[in-house]
């Protein structure tokens, strides 16, 4: 009688033992866990160590399990573009300007990396380098905010004390910016179609097919614009207006990361 009642006791015992470790050990594990803010500092402390591509195992551990930001997809360029590799390097810098496009210090760092990799790129209109200070979404809502404003003052009727010379004044400024966010919305969503060269120097065909004849060479780190899809192959446009066929795999699209929580400031 008494073995049993210790059998009892000990099988209780056991039960509730396992219930707190089943508790307390999904809390221990994350405790244990670093956070993206401590391993964003270890790898930025590994790339100040000169050790890019620790760092670059870091930061892509950090862009899997949490997600990205433009900070994070800068930091990731400089390891890519330190360890020579143009095209991921490019890639990361353009993802980042996607955005924060007002991040001087990665456009310098792109700027410079295409000059010192013969990456030669036309000087831009006046009016597209305009439009690449905002992002899409900002365009869109000054759009929206300008359209709103020049409703409110010309359709509801508000009064003024100058009448009708006021109303034409700020109807105009808002045409102006209305057409300057428009002009900046389509360039900015022509940049979302945008992709970069991946995966090493491509040739460009002239058809879809392994025998077609070759048109010339892209560089690694170029940037295409792909139209349309062919099996295996897409049809791209350079920015120069040159066509012709690549090999899919060996472009990467600059919106192609996957949307995650923007951590980190």
């Amino acid at each position: 009688m008494k073995a049993y009642r210790y059998l009892q006791r000990l099988g209780v015992a056991c039960a509730f033992a396992i219930l707190v470790c089943s508790l307390a050990g999904p809390s221990a594990l994350a405790a244990a866990e670093p956070s993206a803010e401590t391993l964003f500092q270890e790898a930025n402390t590994l790339y100040g160590q000169g050790q890019y591509q620790e760092a670059l195992q870091l930061y892509t551990r950090i862009i899997e399990e949490d997600g990205f930001s433009a900070p994070l997809l800068y930091n990731l360029a400089n390891c890519y573009a330190q360890t020579g590799r143009i095209g991921p390097a490019v890639l990361n810098y353009e993802r980042a300007l996607l955005l924060s496009p007002g991040d001087s210090d990665a456009k310098g760092n792109l700027d410079l990396l295409r000059k010192n990799s013969g990456l030669f790129q036309e000087e831009l209109p006046w009016f597209q380098r305009a439009a690449s200070f905002f992002n899409l979404d900002q365009w869109t809502l000054l759009a929206g905010f300008c359209w709103s404003l020049f409703a409110l003052v010309n359709l509801a009727g508000i009064r003024f004390a100058n009448g009708k010379n006021v109303r034409r004044w700020i109807g105009g400024g808002c045409m102006f910016f209305l057409v300057l966010a428009g002009t900046g919305a389509c360039f900015q969503y022509r940049q979302q179609d945008a992709a970069i060269v991946t995966g090493g120097d491509a040739r460009l065909l002239l058809s879809p097919f392994p025998a077609s004849a070759s048109v010339g060479t892209l560089q690694e780190g170029r940037l295409v614009y792909p139209l349309t899809q062919h099996g295996p192959y897409s049809l791209v446009e350079e920015p120069s207006g040159r066509t012709g066929w690549l090999e899919s795999k060996a472009i990467t699209p600059i919106a192609g990361i996957q949307t995650g929580p923007a951590i980190l400031p």
